[in-house]
């Protein structure tokens, strides 16, 4: 595993939000408040980043999943990240289908809340670099997740899974690994 800088308390963070899945999840779009979003994305910086987060409906999700991955569903997050090297800055685009976080987090037994701060925190991770293709990948990736939201308040997210991983499905466009 690679040695992790220490996390400052605040990096410089340009954060666009995009709320386009409708009124059927209006509750979601109170729940996603500006202020909540943006200490979810600030914790899981490890640099200065211009970030957006687009929250989708089914039929978004799904065009983008079968656009960019192949994959004919809704999936939960996509993540763009569009920094070529480790000298650009962090650049992405966050996408979450309401829909499939929803029903992931009924499935789950855990709060929509909860959920969605792991995926934001797992979408942000992929936006610098991080990545799960490899088992070591995983491990330093699910490490770094659990280190971020159990600081945030909330239950470590691969605890119960660990007999059967449901990791986000997520797609980096292209992007290096960053380790700031």
């Amino acid at each position: 595993m690679s040695e992790r800088a220490p996390r400052s308390p605040r990096h410089a963070l340009t954060l666009n939000s995009q709320f386009v899945a409708g009124p059927a999840f209006a509750t979601h779009k109170a729940l996603l408040s500006r202020t909540t979003v943006r200490r979810w994305v600030q914790a899981a910086l490890l640099a200065d980043a211009e970030l957006t987060l687009r929250f989708v409906g089914a039929e978004e999700g799904q065009t983008l999943n079968r656009g960019y991955r192949g994959k004919d569903y809704a999936t939960n997050v996509l993540t763009f990240a569009y920094a070529q090297d480790e000298s650009d800055p962090v650049t992405g685009d966050i996408v979450l289908c309401c829909p499939v976080v929803e029903r992931e987090a009924a499935e789950q037994g855990i709060s929509l809340e909860a959920h969605y701060a792991h995926l934001i925190v797992h979408g942000v991770l992929h936006a610098q670099g991080y990545d799960h293709e490899a088992d070591d990948e995983a491990q330093e990736m699910e490490g770094l997740e659990t280190e971020i939201l159990t600081g945030l308040g909330y239950a470590a997210p691969y605890a119960s899974e660990k007999s059967a991983p449901a990791t986000p499905a997520n797609i980096r466009m292209p992007a290096k690994p960053r380790r700031a």
